[in-house]
């Protein structure tokens, strides 16, 4: 994170904290190991551990964490509607939507897990939020994907940047979807961005992480079956961007 009084935003780096914890053991252990002469262990562990530290860096070239997410440009807005980004982090997408408005607000809700993203905080997103200027047109609360702290049919619009891969297991993603789809007001949309598994996933995330991936053709499945409908789809800076619609 960048210091307090900062003149530009910083949305922290996702899994900071846990990868330098995961490759420095990996490495401390395969030079241990090829120091006692199992030197095939010890330069795998080795190659390993580099390789662990080189995917995260290119995974961070990809994404600019000094500005707020654009709006992708299959999501058309009035701007006066009110949004929900669930997951919101330091605040990425959620200042992005807010930039977007002119009458409506954003609400970002997240865990703000610290061995996620380092010094995460509705205290930092908002400091990023008034960077941005659009500290009078968002709010952050505590609240979990999977338990929506809203009524039914509350919001125009829910977002999520890379949230919904995190959620462990097929029927927690299905729980959260059918959150996001009970908060929603009929005929509102759900605006997630997800990385995918896929070549580019492969090269941007270590093996481990992508096996987590799910394909588009996974997540389409998964939005239909929450209930979803009129699924649009592009790709963006690594993103599968889903656009998806409550019926009416």
């Amino acid at each position: 994170m960048g210091d307090k009084g900062s003149t530009r935003p910083h949305y922290g780096y996702y899994g900071l904290p846990i990868l330098t914890i995961v490759s420095a053991s990996i490495l401390a252990i395969g030079i241990a190991a090829a120091a006692l002469s199992w030197w095939f262990a010890g330069l795998a562990l080795i190659v390993f551990g580099l390789y662990l530290i080189i995917t995260y860096g290119f995974s961070r070239l990809l994404t600019n964490q000094h500005a707020a997410s654009e709006l992708p440009a299959i999501v058309e807005i009035r701007g006066d509607e009110k949004v929900l980004d669930v997951g919101c982090g330091l605040g990425k997408l959620t200042n992005g939507v807010a930039k977007a408005l002119r009458g409506g607000k954003v609400i970002g809700i997240d865990v703000w897990n610290k061995m996620k993203i380092r010094g995460s905080s509705p205290e930092r997103a908002y400091e990023n939020a008034k960077i941005e200027g659009v500290g009078d047109r968002v709010e952050f609360r505590y609240g979990n994907v999977l338990d929506i702290p809203f009524t039914n049919n509350y919001f125009d619009i829910v977002t999520a940047r890379s949230v919904l891969n995190n959620v462990h297991g097929d029927i927690n993603k299905s729980r959260a979807l059918a959150e996001i789809r009970r908060v929603l007001q009929p005929r509102g949309r759900f605006l997630m961005l997800e990385p995918l598994r896929d070549l580019r996933g492969f090269i941007a995330f270590s093996p481990l992480a992508f096996w987590i991936l799910l394909t588009r053709d996974k997540w389409v499945r998964l939005l239909k079956e929450a209930g979803f409908i009129n699924i649009g789809y592009t790709y963006e800076k690594g993103l599968g961007i889903f656009l998806v619609e409550k019926p009416g």
